[in-house]
């Protein structure tokens, strides 16, 4: 697994997890969901200081909360836009697909079909949820035209993610 000189990729912040965190498991797959959700929502942002440690009172280490999570959906055309980590050795969002997704699986010594169906099942649920959750924010007062935009934009490119994920 190639990285970007002097910056940690994916190998890397598994590593460190494995090696520090209390719950070992349980971070790396909800750091791999992490990974999923940004390419699912074309999230170019997510380097390697967006991802962060907890360090309880007795010394236990665990993942931090995701934050600073952004899409550029409806700023610019997905065909332009990169990761800010490789994914199964490819950068280009829109270049994404099943074989990406289970070399990256390898890369970080997880099942490369059980990885598959999971980045399978969160493109669905996110699919499932933005009509919802945009409803939510009319509901709560958020009427800024970007809300629409980038709820169309998000279940596009949900679906359209299941579909490449899907095809030979």
């Amino acid at each position: 697994m190639e990285c970007r000189l002097g910056y940690p990729c994916a190998v890397d912040i598994v590593a460190l997890l494995g090696e520090n965190s209390s719950l070992p498991r349980e971070d790396v797959a909800t750091f791999l969901d992490s990974v999923v959700f940004n390419w699912l929502i074309a999230g170019t942002d997510a380097h390697a200081k967006n991802y962060a440690l907890l360090i309880g009172v007795g010394g236990g280490v665990r993942l931090a909360p995701l934050y600073d999570v952004a899409s550029i959906l409806p700023y610019i055309d997905i065909e332009k836009a990169k990761a800010s980590m490789k994914i199964g050795g490819e950068y280009r969002l829109r270049n994404i697909r099943a074989y990406h997704w289970r070399k990256l699986a390898v890369e970080l010594k997880l099942d490369p079909e059980k990885t598959l169906r999971r980045v399978s099942d969160l493109a669905d649920q996110l699919g499932d949820c933005i009509p919802a959750v945009r409803q939510q924010m009319i509901k709560e007062g958020l009427k800024h035209p970007i809300i629409p935009r980038l709820a169309d934009a998000i279940t596009k490119r949900a679906a359209t993610s299941h579909k490449m994920i899907h095809a030979a």
